[in-house]
């Protein structure tokens, strides 16, 4: 682990803050505490960078705030005794919260709890209120109560928040009778009543700031408090056991035997750890944060010593630790809370069943009561298979065995008898990923593969997976074990039926758990993957067929999510290459689920309708493929005279307006309209034709929308000319539609037919507003008119806005070309990061440097772009100059990065 630069730390403690002696002189309290608060921050700023801990931190600030109060509280007495006869002086303050615990970071907020006897007395309220705009006049969020140790035992019975607050109380100042009072209530009331019923809320309050903070430990902007496996966790097993056994401190809960001293060394190590990253979040912020987003991630691992390592960069290393510390916190708060709710062992057994040698269910859960049986590898992975089976899941002393016998399985990973239960795991239909999950979380499963061990915590960080490389493997498990049990039946009917028609699940399984092995070492991890991949299914036994299946899943598991979303669908070019890489119908099917999985297992969101519509697309033209056995290209002539004699059949009874638009339409278009064109959509382009020759307008243009795929289709017929597309692409961006792709024809008469796609996502309402529509129509009119310039009009939609003015990652612009995967057109090939007028920027560099814009892919994830572009020369040929695409490349790079063409 890399902390802090080397070097001595300058000690610091809270007396070095120096506070005024009271004489009687009624001095600005306010600016007093302001100036301790300020000096002591700046001096443990110093201390932090210098190596501090992260605990030394915490207590030296919580000891300087304890000094301030304390001081508060005295000038506070002085003052109200030297006006006022001494008469019931009764007032305790009371630290409550992460104060109370003595865990103040930086700029932690403080909450405080002032005790009155038996009413609010004048002395009360002038302590209360001196120490309150005192601390206010420092910038700190200050809150409080003011209380009777009564009203404080009442609101703890009905209240779960003041209860928890009052288990962290501690006594600052004061009359030490009414404190020890209300210690004595909180022993007698709080502590010991209804802990059935705290334990149940706490745990739900547990899982609900679980599910708001992103569920699970291993997000790419962590929430170092409130996410699961932060702070607030350890305050959650501590809150319980005060509550269960009776403690006031962790230490205190190796003594009563509720966790052993081992494990709980390790939790401060890691707590101490969150600390400092806290802690160092809140002195580069200036103020409170808690989230590591990505903005801060590079900076705050500089501050912690981390640095660059071969392949490795310093911010993906202290990622990789900060996860393990995170993991480590949760399963400790685990491990707690399970103590704080199980069973007495003595009555579990009366409910307990025998389900082999020396493995029993109690109380719902897999029991070790032999942990001998562990000596023998097989039998530690057998445990596992009975879990699965059985539907269980296994205890906490259960997974601490199973964890210290992890390491004997190195030994004895290729033994048959431990190969054969792991692929039971596999292949059993139910609950793999569940049981994967566990067998990683204690290091079996890393024991066994030590190929995905190596992939624990592991971070990459390019911007469009939110969860680490192991986490994201898990997931996509999961998605594929939902899919086969029928959760998406309705949502993807063709994907649940592939899914119900792969054999053999544990090549299936086997492939999607090492898909990503080859991470962490550079670009090319399909390939390295694969070679990986296929070492592991050797040893596993598995039969040459299936070694091939893993080797190929894996190396080619980019490639249909790729093709996809990035390729011409309707080129037999590209789907005959497509189908060479896959090989067979099998490994079509397997990647088909695999690259669903993968999307999926992404980041939320990141799988819509519309990529379920092109893999689908893909993956149906290749399985015609590969069911007609013929890898050919049919003649380009041949395949576009057969649409159009089926369209003369279609559209033949139509009136005589649409047929003579017809006829038009076979005579003027090019054959790549007959070839891309949905068949569907034909008619529909027929009437937007006739009304556009008929009405004399400048343009005609549709929108229709597709709601079952969350997609909407915006279609406009005009004179073609020089930056049409570029254009309208404009306006979409200007009134906030979000392009999912685009389809550009021009006939031989120069008529431009482009449609659009747009998605409908998070701009559902915004995509199917007609009064929008009807805006943008006259905003295209007034820009083909002339009458405004697209350029202002997309530059004003790119004003800042409270939800654009979040600083994003970087992500680096790559424009690159592609002269090699279509005959007609030139790829380019756009990566960058996302923003408003994006697709407008680009299509205006292309159409300034002279290219005709054919077809457009668009993806976005998360916040990374990758568009591509098939385009010609002006003229409408190919352009094979590999120099003049490296000019257009160039320009576009410029434009992007908002260079000037002279720039570098």
């Amino acid at each position: 682990m890399n902390l802090a630069p080397p070097g001595p730390a300058p000690a610091f403690r809270p007396e070095e803050i120096l506070l005024p002696a009271l004489d009687g002189r009624r001095e600005n309290l306010g600016a007093i505490a302001r100036a301790a608060v300020q000096q002591a921050r700046s001096r443990l700023e110093a201390w932090n960078a210098a190596g501090a801990s992260g605990g030394e931190v915490v207590e030296a600030f919580t000891g300087v705030l304890d000094r301030i109060v304390r001081f508060l509280y005295a000038a506070a007495v002085e003052d109200f005794t030297s006006r006022n006869v001494r008469v019931n002086q009764k007032c305790a303050v009371l630290a409550q919260g992460g104060y109370g615990r003595g865990e103040l970071n930086p700029f932690s907020d403080v909450d405080l709890l002032f005790l009155y006897q038996w009413k609010v007395t004048p002395f009360v309220e002038s302590v209360a209120e001196k120490i309150l705009y005192s601390l206010w006049d420092t910038g700190l969020q200050v809150g409080h109560a003011v209380r009777s140790v009564p009203e404080c035992a009442r609101l703890a019975a009905r209240e779960l928040k003041v209860k928890t607050a009052l288990l962290d109380a501690r006594f600052l100042c004061g009359d030490a009778d009414l404190g020890a009072e209300f210690e004595r209530m909180v022993e007698s009331d709080v502590v010991r009543r209804n802990p059935d019923r705290f334990f149940a809320e706490k745990i739900e309050e547990s899982a609900a700031r679980h599910r708001e903070y992103g569920g699970s430990v291993y997000l790419l902007e962590p929430h170092v408090k409130e996410g699961e496996g932060g702070l607030r966790d350890l305050h959650t097993a501590l809150w319980m056991a005060r509550v269960k056994f009776k403690v006031k401190h962790l230490r205190e809960i190796v003594q009563k035997g509720v966790v052993p001293e081992s494990e709980l060394d390790a939790v401060l190590e890691s707590r101490d750890f969150l600390w400092k990253v806290r802690n160092t979040l809140h002195f580069r912020n200036g103020g409170h944060q808690d989230q590591l987003t990505f903005e801060h991630q590079e900076p705050v691992a500089a501050a912690l010593g981390y640095r660059d390592a071969g392949e490795r960069r310093a911010v993906e290393r202290f990622l990789q630790d900060y996860y393990l510390h995170a993991a480590r916190m949760k399963r400790f708060t685990d491990l707690v809370i399970e103590r704080c709710t199980e069973r007495p062992y003595r009555f579990g057994r009366l409910f307990s069943r025998r389900i082999r040698p020396g493995v029993r269910i109690v109380g719902g859960e897999i029991a070790i009561d032999e942990p001998e049986i562990l000596d023998d590898p097989a039998g530690v992975v057998g445990v596992f298979v009975e879990s699965q089976r059985h539907r269980v899941e296994i205890g906490s002393r259960a997974r601490a065995l199973l964890a210290a016998a992890a390491p004997r399985l190195e030994a004895a990973r290729a033994s048959p008898a431990v190969i054969q239960p792991f692929l039971d795991v596999l292949r059993a239909g139910g609950r793999t990923y569940e049981t994967l999950r566990t067998m990683h979380d204690v290091g079996v499963l890393g024991a066994l593969v030590p190929e995905f061990g190596q992939l624990r915590c592991m971070v990459i960080r390019d911007f469009y997976h939110i969860y680490t490389v192991d986490e994201h493997t898990l997931r996509a498990v999961m998605e594929l074990e939902h899919l086969g049990a029928g959760r998406h039946r309705e949502a993807c009917p063709l994907l649940t039926q592939v899914m119900h028609e792969i054999e053999q699940p544990e090549v299936l399984y086997l492939a999607m758990l090492l898909h990503d092995v080859g991470k962490g070492h550079g670009h090319g991890h399909s390939d390295r993957g694969a070679k990986l991949a296929e070492q592991v299914a050797r040893r596993l036994g598995l039969d040459e067929d299936g070694v091939g299946h893993v080797e190929r899943l894996v190396r080619h598991h980019l490639l249909m999510s790729h093709v996809a979303q990035h390729r011409d669908l309707h080129d037999d070019r590209v789907i005959i290459d497509f189908a060479r890489h896959v090989g067979s119908v099998d490994v079509l099917k397997r990647l088909y689920v695999m690259t669903f999985a993968d999307m999926r297992a992404v980041a939320p969101k990141v799988w819509n309708n519309w990529r379920d519509l092109l893999l689908g697309e893909l993956y149906l033209r290749t399985l015609e493929l590969f069911e007609k056995g013929e890898f050919a290209e049919e003649a380009r002539e041949a395949r576009v005279e057969r649409v159009r004699e089926r369209l003369r059949q279609q559209l033949a009874g139509r009136d005589g307006g649409l047929a003579a638009t017809l006829d038009l339409v076979l005579q003027s278009m090019p054959a790549s309209y007959f070839l891309t064109t949905p068949e569907q959509s034909f008619a529909h382009h027929l009437e937007l034709l006739r009304e556009f020759h008929q009405s004399g307008e400048q343009f005609a243009c549709s929108v229709r929308h597709f709601k079952d795929r969350e997609f909407s289709e915006f279609t406009v017929c005009a004179g073609d000319r020089p930056g049409l597309f570029s254009m309208i692409a404009g306006v979409l961006a200007a009134h906030g539609m979000n392009i999912l792709g685009a389809q550009i024809t021009t006939s031989r008469g120069g008529v431009a037919l482009d449609v659009f796609r747009l998605s409908h996502g998070e701009t559902t309402d915004r995509v199917l507003d007609e009064e929008r529509w009807q805006r943008l129509r006259e905003s295209l009119g007034r820009v083909l008119r002339g009458e405004v310039s697209i350029e202002a009009m997309v530059q004003r939609s790119q004003r800042p806005t409270v939800l654009t003015r979040r600083t994003m990652p970087h992500i680096a612009t790559s424009v690159t070309f592609d002269l090699q995967d279509s005959e007609y057109y030139s790829l380019i090939e756009v990566s960058t990061r996302d923003q408003i007028g994006l697709l407008f920027a680009i299509t205006n560099a292309l159409y300034r440097q002279g290219c005709l814009i054919h077809l457009a892919k668009i993806s976005t994830v998360l916040h990374h772009v990758f568009d591509v572009f098939y385009v010609t020369d002006a003229a409408g040929r190919k352009i094979g100059d590999w120099r003049r695409m490296q000019e257009i490349c160039e320009t576009v790079r410029r434009r992007l990065e908002g260079e000037s063409p002279g720039g570098g």
